[in-house]
């Protein structure tokens, strides 16, 4: 269901990690009423213009509370719709709604850098403590195995998302990387400083929570 408020602010915004906008922002931005947008986008559905990856059928809640019909549409569903719309302000929404999609894209890609210099460190942060593993277990005359540095990650995977079970990072969010890596740092530092396994997955939820907590009144 689409939140009227949220969207009013808002040309194009994220769903799911992608640049999107809405029939109900092209009806305002172009000056048509909104019926005769879904007319507009129900005839290029129908005769293939747009296809089902440049789409999405949704539901919104108008002033009256009653739940409505609307279309989202990708960034390349919305270029290819915005000629077909009309409407008494098509060319400027047409030119606000291009502003916008560029301007998503923009943060994107320097978050896209972002991510991949926090994936860089956190790959370094795994090493330090796959090499605090193995030189601590060689302090005790231990060898140490593949399976060893899998349970140390499997037992950060189950502090950060509840699973005993492999992760695939490349699929995790910026801030989710940046916590990982400050989990692995520390277990790096308790590992070295001989904690066990069985102390250290004990105390390592208190640190995850105090983590989120500071975060949390930085935003504040």
């Amino acid at each position: 269901m689409i939140n009227l408020s949220e969207h009013a602010t808002s040309l194009v915004h994220l769903r799911q990690g992608q640049p999107i906008t809405n029939s109900l922002i092209i009806a305002d931005e172009f000056g048509r009423r909104h019926d005769n947008v879904l007319q507009s986008l129900d005839s290029l559905i129908a005769d293939g213009t747009l296809n089902h990856l440049e789409f999405k059928a949704v539901k919104y809640r108008d002033i009256k509370g009653e739940a409505r019909r609307a279309i989202e549409l990708s960034e390349r569903g919305a270029l290819i719709a915005m000629p077909f719309i009309g409407g008494k302000k098509s060319r400027l929404g047409q030119v606000r709604l291009v502003d916008a999609f560029l301007a998503m894209r923009s943060v994107l890609n320097a978050g896209s850098s972002s991510w991949q210099a926090q994936r860089k460190q956190l790959a370094a942060s795994y090493r330090i403590m796959s090499d605090a593993l193995h030189e601590t277990r060689a302090d005790d005359g231990k060898s140490t195995q593949s399976h060893h540095y899998a349970n140390e990650a499997r037992l950060l995977n189950w502090v950060m998302f509840g699973k005993f079970e492999a992760v695939d990072r490349d699929h995790l969010s910026l801030a989710d990387l940046s916590t990982l890596e400050a989990l692995e740092a520390r277990n790096a530092i308790w590992i070295a400083r001989g904690r066990s396994y069985n102390e250290r997955k004990a105390a390592l939820p208190g640190f995850l929570q105090s983590l989120r907590n500071s975060t949390a009144e930085q935003i504040q």
